[in-house]
């Protein structure tokens, strides 16, 4: 069911003492010379904050304003609206329950828009809310898949292996060459991870399938692929990245490596494990262009946040952080040591491993090889007077 304003939007805004009838009539100056909507060009002149444009107009339509940053969005349900219509329309679904879907704009009162969007998903009940536009393009790059890229790789690393049920790659073509079918299907696979956002990949061959999963603000999103057979592949090139023994395949192993995505330089953490049905890998991905998050950023609700930077600011005492992998423990121990951290502080860090650098602190990987373990570090660090430890 389409919604509207029941008058011009400057009119509203007017009414409503947010702005004056001399800055819409700038704005509505500028609009003829740049084109741009009035509600932009407001924003641009600096007479009102995009939020509360925002907020306004979820107000005035009676639908409710989405912060993506901070909402729960349905992966699955995003793909019911088409990539290019969803960058067109600045529009992205972000709710599916029985018919019912919930799909988020940039400008819920552009009819155009809105109709638009109900055409293309005639067959639901379609909810509208209200979103930033920074957030809805950051939301595009980071929702739509890379799923057909990937299958599309394995259907022709499958073809070229067709006469096998497992196969081994011949080294001297996996050392430097991008031309390798496995290469443009693992370099995808890291693409459409960093991409979503993930924190993990799993690699795990099962009797007739290949499973990929990502995990994804906690949760893990499943990709099959039919060809169970590339599993061997995917696993080998994985563990000469990493430098790993490629002849065991009995024990558990654990590496490391560095790669470069679209700019970004993501450290990756990789173990893998012997199964039924061949080795299981899992690779932890840490993105150091994109730096630690603020603790605002970390998704803590403001009641906790505001109690969490209460005990922070306390002299002496100590914070447990606990929770399943993927739930946000290293996000939110780095966003407190980045709040405490400034020239006046001494801060020394024991970690397992050290995910991310950080300015003036010193940063300890525990090694149990050479017995630098917690408790060392800890006397070691009592004698250096630090402000903080973790």
């Amino acid at each position: 069911m389409a919604i509207k304003l029941l008058k011009r939007l400057g009119d509203l805004l007017v009414e409503n003492d947010i702005v004056s009838e001399e800055q819409v009539q700038q704005a509505l100056d500028s609009q003829r010379q740049t084109g741009r909507k009035l509600g932009d060009s407001l924003i641009q002149l600096g007479f009102i904050t995009e939020k509360q444009l925002l907020t306004f107009l979820a107000q005035q339509l009676n639908i409710p304003f989405v912060d993506l940053n901070r909402a729960q969005v349905d992966i699955e349900a995003v793909q019911l609206l088409p990539e290019v219509h969803a960058r067109r329309l600045r529009a992205l679904v972000i709710a599916h329950k029985g018919n019912q879907v919930t799909v988020c704009m940039s400008d819920p009162a552009d009819l155009f828009a809105q109709e638009s969007v109900l055409r293309i998903l005639l067959q639901y009940e379609v909810k509208f809310a209200v979103s930033s536009e920074r957030q809805l393009v950051s939301g595009f790059d980071r929702y739509y898949r890379r799923t057909k890229e990937i299958a599309s790789f394995a259907e022709q690393l499958h073809a070229e292996h067709q006469s096998t049920d497992s196969f081994e790659l011949n080294l001297s073509d996996t050392a430097d060459s991008d031309e390798v079918t496995v290469v443009k299907l693992i370099n995808s696979l890291f693409e459409d991870a960093v991409q979503v956002g993930a924190s993990d990949i799993h690699i795990e061959p099962d009797e007739n399938v290949l499973r990929l999963r990502q995990r994804i603000d906690g949760v893990l999103h499943e990709t099959i692929l039919n060809e169970v057979n590339i599993a061997s592949a995917l696993v080998l090139r994985l563990k000469l990245m990493a430098q790993l023994d490629i002849s065991e395949k009995r024990l558990p192993q654990d590496g490391r490596f560095h790669i470069k995505v679209k700019g970004q330089s993501i450290d990756i953490r990789m173990s893998t494990m012997p199964v039924e049905y061949g080795e299981s890998v899992v690779m932890r991905l840490l993105n150091q262009t994109a730096g630690v998050r603020a603790l605002e950023e970390s998704g803590l609700p403001d009641d906790l946040l505001i109690r969490l930077r209460r005990q922070l600011k306390r002299p002496h005492g100590m914070i447990l952080v606990t929770g399943p992998t993927g739930s946000g423990k290293t996000t939110t121990l780095y966003g407190a040591l980045t709040e405490l951290n400034s020239p006046s502080k001494k801060i020394i860090t024991v970690e397992d491993p050290v995910e991310y650098r950080l300015p003036r602190v010193n940063q300890v990987q525990v090694n149990s090889k050479i017995d630098l373990d917690f408790s060392t570090v800890l006397r070691t660090s009592c004698v250096r007077i630090p402000i903080s430890s973790s």
